[in-house]
């Protein structure tokens, strides 16, 4: 299916408002081609022939004729915006929904500010696949069948120097028509490049300030604008050239048809409202035609940006969910791994035959240094990747049996990096869970040790996260992600180094509170902090996607030169182990 084939797919839905809107147009054309077949008959019949009792009917005729075009106009500027808007937002819609259901690799792979760039700015360009000058083309088309039928009825020896014209037209286009999509095609990419740099610089703008990098930050900025300038003003050059090469062609072609006329008239072999007709006529030729090279331009952007998004359609998602699959209740949390293999690239393995039993209300340290598969094996565990071999079951059930969402729903998460949305810190905290009332987030608050630090803010539980009065440090969020968790009462919550932002005292009080918590809950915890692995059921010693060392911390202690008894002897004093022991 080509690109304008998969446009039309957005259209369908609505596709008798377009007709409507296509028929209007047709209307309004040739109510405006009317004109100069009224002014041919006014010099014609009226002047030289003497009708003067003819005169007030072609009068009201061409009043008429201004009434109605002008209501058409109306009428087709309204329908035109309501199509191309809803049009948009379609897209726009398809496009956000196919991103969400995309697998966590996709993201990884393609910068945000790229994206939101395709998602916002191209969808906005296509909009002009229904802009009023797109549909001009219905308007142009009929004018131009109207007015080659006129000029071959008018003289056909004068319209076929005419014709020699319009062909000059579509040189014209073949000539320019390639430059133009290579330089839209750069300088789209261009943009792409800019905005995700402005996307992650503004992200990462604590780490720009604390290095004083801010003038070195600019530079680069400038550079990438300098390079989307330059390949703006080539492309705007272009479509000049194609423009002002097409107005030459214009002007000289009214001029050559005016002449020849002219000799016509003087000769005998044409009268003066004939030329007069006619040269109105090619002029209702000649200026589709220049319509045309603004209009070529503007499908051609339309093109690029449908392909871009239709590239983002065309993604398909890592993780699928089977047909046979079906929603689960509130599991009980036994979780086990068998053989289990994984790899991000092929033959770089992050997981080999990895294989754990955990039983339904048992927490579970996970501890290993970086890369060496922690956090991909809870990733997994929520379906967010597709193990490679062996199999993952919760409760004896593989999890592609479940239904993504009924999966995840089991699932409380926090994070090392806490994120927040721009709404209220209630809706924050709702987000796990959307009916739940106020007092279950003021539950979850307390439990998460950050109830008191709410109720200090003017708004309390009201106050917008990111607004001037309400300013979170690090642990403040994390214990709003906590309180998220809390507040989804999952069957099994995961903790990604969860607490590592916290201070001593904080992080006290949040283990008193979630070891209530986790009462009969199973729980993963991914941590560097001695203090929230001893107490766990088993800690799992993670190397090269493969089980160093496995049981609990009295267990792992009484092995002798055990890596695990290392740690804890060289960093029990210390609080957090180093990656570099690890």
């Amino acid at each position: 299916m080509n690109t304008f084939s998969r446009i039309a797919t957005f259209i369908h839905p609505f596709r008798w408002k377009l007709l409507g809107l296509i028929g209007l147009t047709g209307v309004l054309s040739i109510v405006a081609m009317l004109p100069p077949l009224l002014t041919r008959a006014i010099i014609n019949r009226v002047i030289e022939q003497g009708r003067h009792n003819e005169l007030l009917v072609i009068g009201v005729l061409m009043i008429a004729a201004a009434v109605v075009a002008s209501a058409c106009g109306y009428l087709q500027t309204l329908g035109t915006a309501y199509i191309g808007q809803t049009f948009v937002m379609r897209v726009r819609c398809a496009v956000y929904d196919h991103m969400l259901n995309l697998g966590v690799g996709y993201f990884a792979r393609h910068p945000t500010g790229m994206l939101i760039n395709r998602l916002m700015g191209d969808s906005t360009v296509l909009q002009q696949m229904l802009s009023a000058t797109t549909v001009q083309i219905v308007s142009d088309l009929v004018c131009a069948a109207f007015a080659i039928t006129a000029t071959l009825f008018i003289n056909w020896r004068l319209a076929l120097p005419l014709f020699l014209l319009l062909f000059m037209f579509v040189i014209n286009y073949r000539l320019n028509i390639q430059r133009m999509k290579r330089l839209t095609h750069a300088h789209r990419a261009s943009e792409d490049r800019m905005a995700s740099g402005v996307q992650n610089r503004l992200a990462a703008n604590l780490t720009v300030k604390t290095y004083g990098n801010e003038t070195y930050e600019n530079a680069i900025f400038e550079d990438h604008s300098n390079a989307a300038i330059s390949l703006m003003r080539d492309r705007q050059i272009a479509g000049s050239n194609f423009s002002l090469n097409t107005a030459l062609l214009r002007d000289i072609g009214r001029v050559v048809i005016f002449f020849l006329g002219c000799a016509m008239v003087l000769n005998g072999s044409a009268s003066y409202g004939d030329v007069t007709a006619f040269t109105a006529y090619s002029v209702q030729l000649l200026w589709p035609a220049v319509r045309f090279s603004e209009l070529a331009q503007q499908l051609e952007n339309v093109r690029i940006s449908a392909e871009r998004l239709f590239e983002t359609l065309n993604e398909a998602p890592t993780v699928v969910e089977a047909p046979t699959a079906r929603a689960i209740p509130h599991v009980k949390g036994n979780v086990t791994f068998t053989n289990v293999s994984f790899a991000y690239i092929p033959e770089k393995p992050v997981l080999e035959n990895f294989s754990l039993t955990v039983n339904a209300g048992e927490t579970i340290a996970l501890v290993g240094p970086t890369g060496c598969g922690k956090t991909t094996l809870l990733s997994l565990l929520m379906r967010l990747y597709d193990i490679d071999s062996g199999a993952i079951t919760i409760d004896g059930t593989p999890i592609q049996d479940f239904t993504l969402l009924s999966l995840r729903r089991q699932f409380g998460i926090v994070l090392q990096e806490s994120m927040l949305f721009t709404v209220s810190i209630a809706d924050n905290i709702r987000y796990a869970r959307p009916e739940a009332s106020l007092d279950d987030v003021i539950n979850a608050c307390k439990i998460a040790e950050i109830h008191d630090d709410i109720l200090a803010l003017p708004q309390g539980y009201h106050a917008k996260i990111g607004s001037r009065d309400v300013q979170f440090s690090v642990g403040q969020k994390q214990r709003l992600a906590i309180a998220r968790a809390v507040l989804a009462n999952p069957a099994i919550l995961v903790m990604d180094e969860a607490t590592s932002a916290l201070d001593t005292r904080s992080e006290r009080a949040i283990q008193l509170a979630m070891n209530r918590f986790l009462h009969n809950r199973t729980a993963f915890i991914v941590a560097h902090r001695l203090t929230t692995i001893r107490n766990a059921h088993q800690i799992v010693l993670i190397d090269k996607g493969r089980i160093i060392e496995h049981g609990n911390h009295d267990t792992l202690m009484s092995i002798p030169n055990g890596r695990y008894r290392h740690l804890f002897e060289t960093y029990s004093g210390k609080g957090i182990i180093e990656e570099t022991e690890e």
